[in-house]
C-alpha cells in the first residue's frame, strides 16, 4: 500500500475559476496591488493533482509556461498522460514534495497557486511551502493560497472529529470514506426533525458530507492533518516570510463577499474584538479564506475610474423581456434593474455577445456614474470585468479538443475564462457549475 493517501485514493480534481492568472491579476489591480505582465509569465501550481486545473490554463494561454508539482506519483502520472493526449507543450509536471521542490525548480514565477494544500499538511511542510514561495515568487508576483478558516470551519471540524472517531483506521481509505458518508447520512436524517438551530446547522454539515465526492470526504474529513486558522494567525505566518495580503481571490463571489460597511459598523459599536479581521469572519461565518499575497502592501480602496476605463466587461445577465425593459436576470436567479436606458442598452448588448466582452469605453463612453455601476455589479458577482490581455471568448460555446477530453475525464468542460461548464443530455445544453 502506498504511503501517500492521495495515491491510495486519488482526489477528484477540477478547475478552480479564480486561480486563472488574469483573474488574480484583476483582483490585485482592483485592490491597488501589483499586476504581473500577462504578455508572458510563469505559473507554478503546488499540489497540482491530476492536472485538471493546470491543463486548461496552459491550453488557453500559449504565451505562458506552467509547472505543476505534487507528492502523489499516481496523480502526476495521470497528469502527464493527459498532457500527452492534449499535446500541450507549455506545461511540465513533476513528482515532488515541498521539502525537496526548491532544489529541483529553476527561476522565479509570476504566479504561484496552491489550492487545497495549506490546511492539509503538517506544520513542517506548511513552513517549507512558505519558504519555497519566498524563494520562487517574482518581485511583482502574486501568491494564491486557501485554507480552512476559523471560526466557521469549527463546526465542520467537529463533524470531522466525529467521523474520525467512528472510522476504522484498519480499513482501506475508500471503504473508510464510504462508511463515513453512510454514518453522515444517518446523522443528517436523525437531526432533520430537530428544531434547535444548532441541530439544523449540524444536519446541514452532515448532509454536506453526503453530497460530496467520496475522495473529498476522505481527504477533508479523514486525513491525518486538517488545521483551521484564524485570519490573524494566517496573516502573521505569512508576514514572517515577507508576504502581505492584497485581496481575497473570491472577493466577488458569495463565499468571499463581505459587507464593505461591516468593519466600520463593528468598530462604531465597540465590537471589533481582539482582531477586527477575526471578528469579521466570526459574524460572517467564514469557512474558507482565499487570500492573494504579494511582496507589496496594497490598500483595498475602490480603484480610480481611469483604471476601470482600461478594462473590458462581459455579462450573462439576460433581459426579462419587452414588458420589463429595465430588468435583467442572472443565471443564479438574482434580478438587476438598470438605472436608465443607457445602462439597459449596455446590458442588452452584452447579453447578445456573451461570453465575449466589450471595452468599457466602447460600451459606456465617459459616463462616470455608469462605470461605477459596472464595478458594483462586478463586486456582487453579476458581471465580469476583464483585463484586455485575458483569453477571449469565441461567441457561442463550442466543444474543442480540451473539452472533448474533459468530458471523458470528469463530465465537464472548461472555458477560456477558466469557468467550469457541466453538460447534460442532449449534448450542447450547458450550465455554469
Amino acid at each position: 500500500m502506498n504511503a501517500n493517501p492521495y495515491d491510495q485514493l486519488p482526489y477528484r480534481c477540477q478547475p478552480i475559476e479564480w486561480t486563472a492568472p488574469e483573474r488574480l491579476a484583476l483582483a490585485s489591480l482592483l485592490h491597488q496591488g501589483p499586476v504581473p505582465d500577462l504578455r508572458h509569465y510563469r505559473v507554478l501550481e503546488l499540489g497540482c493533482g491530476d492536472g485538471s486545473n493546470l491543463l486548461p490554463l496552459a491550453y488557453y494561454r500559449p504565451q505562458a509556461s506552467f509547472v505543476g508539482i505534487d507528492g502523489a506519483c499516481t496523480q502526476i502520472q495521470l497528469a502527464q498522460r493527459r498532457q500527452q493526449q492534449l499535446h500541450v507543450p507549455n506545461v511540465e509536471f513533476m513528482t515532488l514534495d515541498f521539502l525537496q521542490a526548491n532544489d529541483r525548480l529553476e527561476g522565479t514565477f509570476d504566479f504561484i497557486i496552491a489550492h487545497g494544500v495549506f490546511s492539509w499538511v503538517p506544520d513542517v511542510v506548511r513552513d517549507a511551502l512558505f519558504a519555497l514561495c519566498q524563494q520562487r515568487l517574482a518581485d511583482d508576483g502574486l501568491l494564491y493560497l486557501n485554507y480552512n478558516t476559523r471560526p466557521g470551519w469549527n463546526v465542520r471540524g467537529m463533524v470531522r472529529d466525529y467521523l474520525l472517531g467512528s472510522s476504522d483506521r484498519s480499513q482501506p481509505l475508500l471503504l473508510r470514506a464510504q462508511s463515513a458518508q453512510a454514518a453522515a447520512a444517518k446523522m443528517a436524517q436523525s437531526l432533520a426533525t430537530e428544531q434547535h438551530s444548532f441541530s439544523q446547522l449540524l444536519a446541514n454539515e452532515f448532509q454536506f458530507v453526503c453530497e460530496n465526492h467520496v475522495s473529498y470526504v476522505a481527504h477533508e474529513y479523514l486525513a491525518e492533518h486538517n488545521h483551521a486558522y484564524w485570519r490573524s494567525e494566517f496573516l502573521a505566518l505569512a508576514a514572517e516570510y515577507g508576504f502581505h495580503c492584497i485581496a481575497d481571490a473570491d472577493y466577488n463571489y458569495a463565499s468571499g463577499r463581505v459587507d464593505a460597511a461591516l468593519p466600520a459598523r463593528l468598530i462604531s459599536m465597540g465590537l471589533a474584538g481582539r482582531e477586527l479581521k477575526d471578528t469579521e469572519d466570526l459574524v460572517s461565518y467564514r469557512q474558507l479564506h482565499t487570500p492573494i499575497l504579494s511582496w507589496q502592501r496594497a490598500q483595498a480602496r475602490q480603484p480610480e475610474h481611469a483604471i476601470l476605463r482600461q478594462l473590458q466587461v462581459a455579462s450573462c445577465l439576460q433581459p426579462r423581456g419587452a414588458h420589463q425593459p429595465f430588468w435583467f436576470e442572472h443565471p443564479n436567479g438574482y434580478l438587476v434593474e438598470a438605472k436608465d436606458a443607457l445602462m439597459a442598452d449596455a446590458l442588452n448588448r452584452l447579453a447578445t455577445i456573451w461570453p465575449d466582452p466589450l471595452p468599457v469605453t466602447a460600451l459606456l463612453g465617459e459616463h462616470e456614474n455608469h462605470i461605477a455601476d459596472l464595478l458594483l455589479l462586478h463586486n456582487n458577482g453579476l458581471l465580469e470585468l476583464r483585463l484586455p490581455q485575458a483569453p477571449g471568448g469565441s461567441g457561442q460555446f463550442q466543444l474543442n479538443q480540451l473539452n472533448q477530453l474533459e468530458l471523458e475525464w470528469g463530465g465537464y468542460c472548461t472555458t477560456a475564462q477558466h469557468q467550469r461548464v457541466e453538460y447534460s443530455a442532449p449534448l450542447g445544453t450547458e450550465r455554469r457549475a
